[in-house]
Parts: C-alpha cells; sequence; structure tokens
C-alpha cells in the first residue's frame, strides 16, 4: 500500500488474485484523486502537500496526516493484518462543509472495467444533472450484481442510516476473483466511470465532523 502526502490520496494498493498473483487495484495518477473538502474556495486540498506522521501498533500500522492551513483537515489511515484499509476524516472547523475521498478502482488491475461486477447498496440516487429517485427498477438498480458497462452515468448514491451501518458497495473482477467491499458511514457516495473505462471513480461523502471509510479486499475461488 502507498499513501500520497500530495492530498491523502491512495496512490496504490497491491491485492493478491485468487492464484496469488499480485497487481495495483488503485488508478492513484488519474485527475482530482485525494481528499476534497468542499466547498473550499481557495484550498483544493487534494492539489497540497499534507504533513505525514507514521502509526505503528501491535496488530496494525498507519499513516496520520494534516493538511496545511490553519484549519487543518486530519486524515488516519490504519491498515490491519486482515487486508482491511480505514480511514477517519475529520475537519472541525469547516462545518457546514463535506469531505469526500476520490480514488479510481480496477480490480483486475489494467485494462477496461466493463466486466466487472458492482453492487450498491444504496436505494435512491441524485443523477448527475437530474433530481433524487429511487433506484428500484431503474438503469440505476445495482442492488444486486451488475456489469460496470451498465452504469448509466455519473450518479450520487444516497445512504440512509440503517445502511451507513452496513455495506455500502461491492466491486468484483471475476476474472482474477479479486474483490473490494467498501463499508462508510458516508451519507452519501459518488460513482462514475473515468474517461476512458480504465476504473471505477468512488467518492464517499462525509461530514466534515467526521467520518469512516473502510476497505476491505479478498479473493474468490
Amino acid at each position: 500500500m502507498r499513501i500520497s502526502t500530495l492530498g491523502g490520496a491512495i496512490a496504490r494498493i497491491q491485492v493478491p488474485d485468487r492464484n496469488g498473483r499480485l497487481a495495483n487495484v488503485v488508478h492513484g495518477a488519474a485527475p482530482d484523486c485525494g481528499i476534497h473538502l468542499q466547498p473550499a474556495p481557495g484550498r483544493a486540498l487534494h492539489r497540497l502537500p499534507w504533513h505525514a506522521v507514521p502509526l505503528v501498533e501491535d496488530a496494525s500500522v498507519g499513516l496520520r496526516l494534516v493538511s496545511p492551513g490553519p484549519q487543518a483537515v486530519v486524515a488516519t489511515y490504519v491498515l490491519d493484518e486482515a487486508s482491511g484499509l480505514s480511514l477517519h476524516c475529520q475537519a472541525p472547523a469547516a462545518a457546514p462543509a463535506t469531505l469526500c475521498l476520490r480514488t479510481v478502482f480496477n480490480m483486475a488491475g489494467e485494462g477496461d472495467v466493463f466486466g466487472q461486477l458492482l453492487t450498491v447498496g444504496a436505494a435512491r440516487i441524485v443523477p448527475a444533472g437530474e433530481h433524487e429517485q429511487d433506484v428500484a427498477g431503474t438503469r440505476w438498480d445495482f442492488l444486486a450484481p451488475r456489469p460496470l458497462a451498465e452504469l448509466p452515468g455519473q450518479g450520487r448514491y444516497l445512504q440512509g442510516k440503517d445502511q451507513r451501518a452496513g455495506l455500502s458497495l461491492q466491486l468484483l473482477d471475476p476474472a482474477s476473483g479479486r474483490l473490494l467491499a467498501v463499508a462508510t458511514d458516508a451519507a452519501s457516495l459518488r460513482l462514475g466511470l473515468g474517461d476512458p473505462a480504465t476504473g471505477l471513480c468512488c467518492e464517499p461523502v462525509l461530514a466534515a465532523a467526521g467520518g469512516s471509510i473502510s476497505l476491505r479486499f479478498s479473493a474468490q475461488g
């Protein structure tokens, strides 16, 4: 795993497939990856260097990042012994702003992502340029796994209070067996394909007062 001090972005995560072959599943060089504070006039945090302090505990390692400026955002990444990466992010002086972490995933490691299977637990969505609506029975319905090729565009999936306590998203590459499971207390998830479609853009939107994201990786047989 590699975390960049530039914007607190996830730059690299090596994940084994069902046969133990490693691949980097994060496109850290994709545009605007990193931690964003919104609205933040004049403070594009994902484009600024953050101060980093390593953390080491008995069964985990991590990194605490502090953004520049008088109203600092604090982001703490922890990698545990069970291949789980968690992020807790807080900007106590920034309310009513929001925080989001933009990451681009490709569970195959390279190539397009059209055949990878997406599952999203949210029942409502705000598609880009449209009003809030139910996902059930629409082209935005990913309550059951569907290929990323069928994702119709950019949208913000809304998480209810019950959903925030459970699994928010899964992304599976059937060819390699690599599986990403995302759990977060974010109020919403912005999702969409990159251009070109070499990754799924994922942005959990957290309250500035504090929020957490958990990424867990495994390989299906």
